[in-house]
């Protein structure tokens, strides 16, 4: 048997000669790394170092009949090259239930070992990974030991950046309880964060001022929102936005929708082109756009743009699900997730379950990463009860998500393509989580 790098130890490798941090003759392990990324296999000798890294997942057995390219192949397909921060989603409670949100329908849990994370955290910077986000539900206001977990990352460096994904629904109050503890004001709290050691307060926005009051069903929430970025500022935290586009938005709405948080994070003068605040944003990626998608709660909308067909004139496949770039998520059940649309992106292993090391080092193994690789999703397609979900999609990505969730059912429950009972089980259960179920098919 031969030994070879493994996916997370090639990660780390890459890592460490990046930051200059591997010299040969530092120590047998170091020499074995260097040996390993350059030369790409050595022969497996029974010893302490061989079992030492072998049990670390550094490196793993590879058969004698592997040749050099197929290994060269292997490393240059690493799923996690372009990974560049961890989505921590601490929590599915929320306090809102926006028009839009694609969680809607998913089990409402939080996170409660805050040690799996640690090691988790541990093994992902030891990979060169240098951004984390904290995202929920509302993980502000139902997050378990957040901060705690910010603070072990910070820990590490200053220059790590750690971004708090929000609601905003704290701003301008008093005497109100967030992260676990009591604080006097916004100023306190926004403190607090920054004593802890995040980094970004990110706030999540569905349009320009009404429109958004209307998604979260805050009335003068944006106002709020727009005052805030600017005590985030005053602190010395970093103001960004997550913001959600539309597709039935004109060009010069959009860039409007960009530019009016712009103005205010950035300090442009208010002569400033529109086009060029919006550019600003859109190029800074701690801020995040994305858009609209007819999963959960927005499973209703009826602009149709993608109608289902025999015969695909799109893609169904999706390269994130198999080269992840820029995120991985660790999702509040424990789960590593490629996609957070409702449970379509979950399959690839829990961390309640094995180590984080192991779930990546075993990641193309699972049944989704193949059925992307393969373009698989076609095969599924005919089984897609359009009864429940309709024939047209806003957004081509909820298809996606849901042939995945299909698909994977019928793997994980052994269900044949004839056991038309089952498939119509699994349909149903899929729409549940999608929210398309029990909507009437649109027309």
């Amino acid at each position: 048997m031969n030994i070879r790098l493994s996916y997370y130890g090639w990660m780390v490798t890459r890592n460490l000669v990046k930051v200059n941090q591997l010299h040969l003759g530092d120590s047998p392990k170091t020499d074995l790394l260097l040996d390993l990324y350059t030369g790409l296999f050595a022969p497996y000798e029974d010893s302490s170092l061989h079992n030492f890294m072998l049990d670390e997942g550094l490196i793993e057995l590879s058969d004698e009949s592997a040749s050099r390219g197929e290994i060269l192949l292997r490393y240059q397909r690493n799923p996690f090259e372009h990974l560049e921060k961890i989505i921590f989603e601490i929590t599915t409670c929320c306090n809102f239930n926006c028009d839009h949100c694609y969680n809607a329908q998913v089990p409402r849990l939080t996170e409660l070992n805050p040690k799996i994370l640690r090691d988790a955290v541990d093994n992902f910077i030891c990979m060169g990974i240098r951004r984390f986000d904290f995202v929920g539900g509302e993980v502000s206001l139902y997050g378990d030991g957040w901060l705690e977990l910010v603070e072990h990352i910070r820990s590490y460096s200053d220059d790590i950046g750690i971004s708090l994904y929000t609601n905003g629904w704290w701003l301008e109050q008093a005497k109100f309880k967030a992260a676990g503890q009591l604080f006097a004001d916004t100023q306190a709290y926004l403190a607090e964060l920054k004593r802890r050691g995040v980094s970004h307060v990110v706030f999540s926005l569905d349009g320009p001022n009404d429109l958004h009051d209307v998604s979260r069903h805050r009335p003068g929430l944006y106002q709020k929102i727009l005052r805030g970025l600017a005590q985030v500022k005053k602190v010395g935290l970093a103001p960004r936005v997550s913001l959600l586009i539309r597709a039935e938005w004109s060009n010069e709405e959009v860039e409007s929708f960009l530019a009016e948080p712009a103005s205010i994070i950035y300090d442009f003068d208010p002569h400033t082109p529109t086009y060029e605040r919006a550019l600003r944003l859109s190029l800074d990626p701690t801020n995040a756009i994305s858009s609209f998608i007819d999963v959960g709660n927005g499973a209703g909308d009826d602009r149709i743009q993608f109608p289902i067909l025999d015969t695909r004139d799109h893609p169904l496949y999706c390269r994130n699900f198999y080269r992840l770039s820029p995120s991985l998520t660790v999702k509040a059940n424990g789960e590593l997730a490629t996609c957070r649309l409702s449970q379509a992106g979950e399959g690839y292993g829990n961390l309640h379950q094995q180590s984080l090391v192991e779930t990546l080092n075993q990641f193309d193994e699972a049944f989704i990463y193949k059925l992307h690789v393969n373009r698989e999703l076609e095969i599924y397609l005919p089984l897609v009860d359009r009864s429940l979900f309709g024939s047209a999609f806003t957004h081509l990505c909820s298809l996606r998500a849901i042939i995945t969730m299909l698909a994977r059912k019928m793997h994980e429950q052994s269900i044949s393509f004839e056991d038309a009972l089952a498939i119509q089980r699994i349909n149903r259960e899929v729409a549940v989580l999608t929210g398309h179920f029990p909507l009437k098919e649109k027309e």
